[in-house]
């Protein structure tokens, strides 16, 4: 502007929602101002300026996502607000919670908020945001989360409002209860992907056990091998498919990804040969016993591979 350089005004041509005005603000200042770090925060004094420098001071400690929290321990809301406004601000973030799993964030509706650029704000889709209006703070919290930023919260007094009046529309919390259930039904289609490369892995591998077993190896070493083989297989449908969004890119990369992937995938595969290895021992060598053993070893398999594929191999890129 005239009198202040360093301050940047952007105006829409039409109103588009809270959502759609900060997307606007993320990318001016990405492409066009080259930051470093965005901070969110309203301009009606309910955000204390003074506090800026505290979110600040936490991306400069290494955090990348740093929320001015109204729940978390130091918080706190106006005694004067209505009991029902109180109790949906409160219950929402509880319900957000619980629902998206994250355990580490008591506010996801704050509007106080400073985020690293690079690596993560110039990750988000920011064109398929999820909601023009006030629930784009849940979506985004959400994919910050799932690319890996480390979180923390800053205790803030939010105060009443100085000047101007509310921007909160009407169906704020319709629109943020249909933004986490949209979340938590994108996530799981995830697993979805993941039972699907499973079921293809589960035919390599059956496949290739019982055609090694009938041929010269030992039903435990046949378990071996093709585990080992449905296991790369799995791995490049899980990093181009089940977790495509999170895909690990660049060759040196995926070489020490899939040697983590080895790592842990070859847990359960040597739990299931000694399981079918010790069922043999114990009530023979048979198809049924061998492949009731195998189909155990498979189901424990499941639940650890998902587990681990994506809190640790596919939790994201720092």
């Amino acid at each position: 502007m005239k009198t202040h350089e360093n301050v940047h005004l952007l105006m829409e041509k039409e109103k588009a929602g809270l959502g759609a005005a900060y997307v606007y603000g993320f990318k001016e200042a990405m492409y066009e101002m080259k930051a470093d770090v965005i901070v969110e925060m309203d301009a009606d004094f309910q955000h204390d300026p003074k506090d800026v420098v505290r979110l600040v001071d936490e991306i400069d400690k290494g955090y990348d996502y740093v929320i001015g929290s109204r729940f978390a321990k130091g918080g706190s809301i106006p005694e004067e607000w209505a009991f029902k406004r109180k109790f949906f601000s409160v219950g929402g973030n509880i319900f957000s919670k619980i629902v998206l799993g994250i355990f580490n964030v008591n506010d996801f509706t704050s509007g106080f908020k400073a985020s690293r650029v690079k690596g993560f704000v110039d990750r988000l889709p920011l064109d398929t945001i999820l909601s023009r209006g006030f629930a784009y703070k849940i979506d985004l919290l959400f994919k910050m989360h799932r690319l890996g930023a480390k979180i923390k919260e800053v205790p803030i007094k939010f105060g009443l409002r100085d000047r101007g009046n509310s921007k909160m529309e009407n169906n704020n919390m319709t629109d943020s209860l249909r933004v986490v259930v949209t979340l938590r039904y994108n996530e799981n289609k995830n697993f979805v992907k993941f039972l699907a490369v499973g079921g293809i892995g589960f035919i390599v591998d059956a496949g290739l056990f019982n055609i090694l077993r009938i041929g010269t190896l030992s039903s435990r070493n046949s378990a071996l091998a093709s585990g080992f083989t449905a296991m790369m297989v799995t791995f490049i449908l899980n990093n181009y498919w089940s977790f495509g969004e999170r895909k690990i890119d660049g060759t040196k990369k995926k070489v020490v990804g899939f040697i983590v992937y080895i790592i842990f995938s070859s847990i359960p595969i040597a739990v299931r040969s000694r399981l079918v290895g010790f069922s043999v021992s114990m009530f023979g060598d048979t198809a049924l016993v061998s492949n009731t053993a195998f189909l155990i070893g498979i189901i424990l398999g499941l639940i650890w591979n998902f587990t681990v594929y994506s809190k640790i191999i596919w939790k994201g890129k720092k």
